[in-house]
């Protein structure tokens, strides 16, 4: 028997999904829009989030939200590499963020935007990452990923900049970053599904996900965890 065709297993869908990544996060990023670059990603990725999250389809979510997350991300941090002055214009105080993440790297300054550095804000982006999925099928959940994501990749680029090494790359992103990210991803479409699919039963949605739940909070928590304590170690250049 032939098997119902379903759009978010189809490449197109795939290829789509990368080609809005690359054109809702290069062309605001080169114009120097730092509030609609992350409200246009947000919400182009939301859609895509939906097409599979409606029919359940978890696999598709999280291979889409990731797909997005590595291609905006590549392009942030190549801008940034080859022309920082320009990339600045589209975070806000983004002369200032490259400024403390040098300082922080070079003088053991303190991580800029860290749990330690700033624990109210790192709250804030927990809750709205999980409660702002879970009250908005994902779209406010997925400014906030989209936010934390960009920001990752802006810090890499300028320290990717200073090194002049591409083999660095796994200094200039750290774990700790990509353990957030990756947690806060998984965490917006398994959170999304409560609205998007309409199944609106919180406790039989939470029985059927909470392994997948558990899964991503873990990772989140890893990764904060680390930020926590790494970055005072975290100087292997020069």
């Amino acid at each position: 028997m032939e098997r119902a065709y379903q759009l978010s297993r189809d490449p197109a869908y795939f290829l789509m999904a990368a080609f809005f990544a690359l054109l809702t996060t290069g062309l605001p990023a080169v114009m120097g829009q730092p509030r609609f670059m992350p409200f246009i990603q947000a919400v182009v990725l939301t859609i895509f989030l939906a097409i599979s999250v409606r029919r359940g389809d978890m696999r598709s979510g999280l291979a889409v939200v990731f797909l997005w997350l590595t291609i905006s991300m590549t392009v942030i941090l190549l801008l940034t590499w080859f022309v920082p002055e320009q990339l600045e214009r589209a975070f806000d105080n983004g002369f200032m963020q490259r400024a403390m993440t040098s300082e922080w790297y070079f003088a053991n300054s303190p991580l800029p935007g860290s749990i330690t550095a700033e624990p109210a804000a790192a709250l804030v982006e927990m809750v709205g990452v999980i409660l702002g999925s879970l009250l908005t099928g994902g779209l406010v959940g997925a400014w906030f990923l989209v936010r934390m994501a960009n920001l990752a990749a802006f810090s890499a680029g300028h320290l990717l900049g200073i090194f002049d090494d591409p083999l660095l790359l796994f200094v200039a992103l750290p774990v700790w970053s990509i353990l957030e990210i990756a947690g806060a991803g998984g965490l917006v479409v398994v959170c999304s599904e409560l609205l998007l699919a309409g199944r609106f039963a919180l406790g039989e949605w939470f029985r059927r996900r909470r392994r997948l739940l558990a899964i991503f909070a873990a990772i989140f928590g890893v990764g904060l965890l680390a930020e926590a304590i790494l970055p005072a170690f975290w100087h292997f250049h020069g």
